[in-house]
């Protein structure tokens, strides 16, 4: 089955060798720089939250999740009977979710859920049209699907410069991402796709993106197509690829997968130094490259192990310097190159992966497609701040409030592509 997603569409760097944690006397008041924002020490940078469904039903039924009556379900799966159950992935500020389903008669009916404690409850009532799960999908059947993030592409911002702070304008490395599950019967996963989208490459160091699968095995993977046809896979050049680093049937260690020749800089507009970082040097929409993938797994797997926390995209250079979202152990390859971080630069937190001494992060994900800041002239306020002024009460209530603040920015500072 390939029921298409996208349907429309240097070096390492060290600051010094410190040995005692620098100390820093932090305002939570106004600030102008990243750096400088006072963030608690248990603040783990997340926007989205895992909501487990507590759904129960008189026999197996299929259901619909959308984050709004009028929207269109982001999940669709079984509820009841032998089927195991679902937790989706919905943004942190998310207080409530429509649950729908089918009735016998044929009509639709549902009612919007209150999330409370990490899950929402929905019984579905004897009236609801039994569904007959399939043992494999095919195009002719209704199949199911979970999309993550809930409301479509998500984006991931990274910082280039780890362990050294950089400018934190988060635009080095800017991709969208989208994942769609296509569970089968009792939920299970045996297919999904992955769609990537260069959207902006504001650094000069040569990195590449990868995506390690840490709830499948490199052994499970039995196919990994590049979808490049018309509509799905965009703008691809003639050598781009999508390599699994660890096949091979034995293989019990995470799929970690490399996307090759994606990262161009080749559609910017002429003039410009980067890619749709610079004011007045805006890519159009229609430039930028998306990379569609198609995966098969040799055996269906627990939906649990496909959530939005075991896929890890992080960026790495020629050398095998990695950049992974806070929390995120490197892989065994970057390991060494990590450990010698630890050991000669005082950014880098004693003990949680990919945090500063300060609980700075260097790349963060926002479950909304959303505009990156522009590229600032050395020296000025901090563009990400002016872009994004709700982050600083976001980051520095650690996460409390201002969940949305990604919502809110100023179109001024924020690049844009051209229609």
């Amino acid at each position: 089955m390939k029921t298409y997603l996208l349907a429309a569409l240097g070096a390492l760097v060290f600051t010094g060798c410190v040995d005692d944690v620098r100390n820093v006397e932090k305002s939570t008041g106004p600030v102008s720089q990243v750096e400088d924002l006072a963030i608690p020490d248990s603040f783990d940078w997340k926007t989205t939250a895992s909501v487990a469904c507590d759904f129960t039903a008189p026999a197996l039924v299929r259901v619909g999740v959308a984050l709004a009556p009028d929207a269109e379900p982001f999940a669709e799966f079984y509820a009841g009977g032998d089927s195991e159950r679902v937790s989706l992935d919905i943004p942190a500020s998310v207080r409530s979710l429509y649950v729908s389903y089918k009735r016998a008669d044929g009509s639709r009916t549902g009612r919007t859920v209150g999330v409370a404690d990490g899950k929402i409850a929905f019984a579905v009532s004897a009236d609801a049209a039994p569904a007959n799960a399939p043992a494999k999908m095919t195009r002719a059947n209704e199949y199911n699907q979970v999309n993550i993030p809930a409301g479509g592409w998500g984006t991931l911002m990274f910082e280039d410069m780890w362990p050294s702070y950089g400018d934190y304008d988060f635009n080095d490395f800017v991709f969208n991402y989208m994942i769609q599950l296509y569970p089968h019967n009792k939920n299970k996963v045996k297919e999904l796709q992955i769609g990537l989208r260069v959207k902006a490459i504001g650094g000069a160091l040569p990195f590449v993106p990868r995506l390690r699968l840490l709830g499948v095995k490199g052994g499970e993977i039995s196919a990994l197509e590049l979808l490049d046809e018309p509509g799905y896979s965009i703008n691809l050049p003639a050598d781009a690829e999508v390599v699994q680093l660890n096949p091979g049937n034995p293989v019990s260690e995470p799929a970690v997968l490399e996307f090759r020749n994606i990262c161009t800089k080749a559609n910017r507009p002429d003039g410009a130094a980067y890619l749709n970082t610079e004011r007045g040097f805006e890519s159009a929409e229609g430039d930028l490259v998306t990379a569609a993938l198609y995966i098969e797994l040799r055996d269906a797997v627990s939906i649990s192990d496909l959530g939005l926390e075991n896929f890890d995209f992080y960026i790495v250079n020629p050398e095998g310097k990695e950049i992974h979202l806070g929390g995120m152990k490197p892989t065994e390859e970057g390991m060494a190159i990590y450990r010698e971080a630890q050991e000669n630069a005082w950014t880098v937190h004693a003990s949680k992966y990919y945090y500063s001494v300060d609980n700075l992060v260097w790349a963060i994900n926002i479950p909304a497609n959303v505009a990156h800041a522009y590229e600032g002239k050395r020296g000025e306020a901090n563009n990400f701040l002016k872009a994004y002024p709700e982050f600083a009460e976001w980051a520095q209530s650690g996460g409390l409030r201002a969940q949305d603040w990604y919502e809110n920015g100023v179109k001024e500072y924020q690049v844009h592509s051209k229609k």
